[in-house]
């Protein structure tokens, strides 16, 4: 049971892809991805707040700083995977953020002296592997096709640095001062941070004459949930490194789900061929091999 923990992060791995496939059901018909990324914000920064003001306690003022960086780092990288699901599919997307695992290794290593065991290097990799695997053949032979593609990936990697040094950060900082009073500071000022995005921001009214407005509402509450699940796993218990391979599962999860529920979610996975899907899954599966790798001592 030394391991329990990891249970937050296979909870946001599940709640991120339902998460994302609703938000790109809504962003297909029209919403904006602005509007994913400033409400499901805006439900953290509002949890957060009334967490903080039911316990009274919360970290020094001198020690805000840290929070607002944190917090900053969120918001860039939750904009820049809204913007990724804008682009592309979520069986293309999501894992291209499990690059986020090697980005995490290096970066703990670099900035906290942290050792990282030979299993965990070569889940990592094994990890990487899978997700160059899930992307190979993804787009036909278009060159609109391609662009589509190669944005997707250039702003989920981008997504993937932003909360890479997010999760170190919040490791570093988080777990001197525990979840509980730390979160509500990075959180609020987050949503804060998401007030910059109000001009783009989809009002009700048009979401509903579009049908979005259901999607949108389920898809930020649930990208809420996975936050929160992976916040306190790292603010609390720390171990960035093994909580983001086992949240690299979404990987594995985002092909299987977005395939198989393609019509209700009117994913473009309902046009990629047999080929394209199997690779797809080859990758994922090399994914859950680096999951069971990490757990080794």
């Amino acid at each position: 049971m030394s391991n329990w923990h990891l249970l937050f992060p296979l909870f946001s791995s599940f709640t991120f892809v339902f998460g994302m496939m609703f938000a790109r059901k809504a962003i297909m018909r029209g919403a904006s991805a602005w509007t994913g990324t400033f409400y499901g914000n805006f439900w953290l920064g509002i949890i957060w707040l009334l967490v903080g003001i039911c316990r009274w306690d919360i970290i020094p003022v001198d020690e805000w700083w840290h929070a607002v960086i944190v917090g900053l780092l969120f918001f860039l990288g939750q904009c820049c995977t809204y913007m990724a699901f804008h682009y592309g599919d979520v069986s293309v997307a999501t894992p291209v953020f499990g690059v986020k695992i090697l980005f995490v290794a290096v970066l703990s290593s670099l900035l906290m002296g942290q050792s990282i065991s030979p299993a965990v290097w070569i889940a990592a990799l094994v990890a990487t592997a899978g997700i160059i695997l899930v992307q190979y053949g993804s787009g036909t032979g278009l060159r609109q096709e391609k662009q589509r593609v190669l944005l997707t990936v250039v702003t989920a990697l981008t997504a993937a640095g932003c909360m890479s040094l997010f999760d170190v950060c919040l490791q570093r900082w988080g777990v001197i001062s525990g979840a509980l009073k730390f979160l509500p500071v990075m959180f609020v000022s987050a949503s804060l941070f998401s007030c910059i995005l109000l001009p783009w921001v989809d009002r009700l009214p048009h979401l509903k004459s579009i049908h979005t407005l259901q999607p949108m509402i389920i898809a930020t509450v649930l990208m809420a949930l996975q936050s929160i699940g992976m916040t306190v796993a790292l603010s609390q218990f720390g171990n960035a490194t093994r909580v983001n391979i086992v949240y690299a599962l979404r990987g594995l999860w985002a092909i299987l789900f977005a395939w198989l529920l393609a019509g209700s979610f009117e994913g473009g996975e309902r046009h990629a061929s047999l080929a394209v899907m199997l690779r797809r899954a080859a990758g994922a599966l090399l994914l859950t091999g680096a999951v069971i790798v990490s757990m080794l001592k």
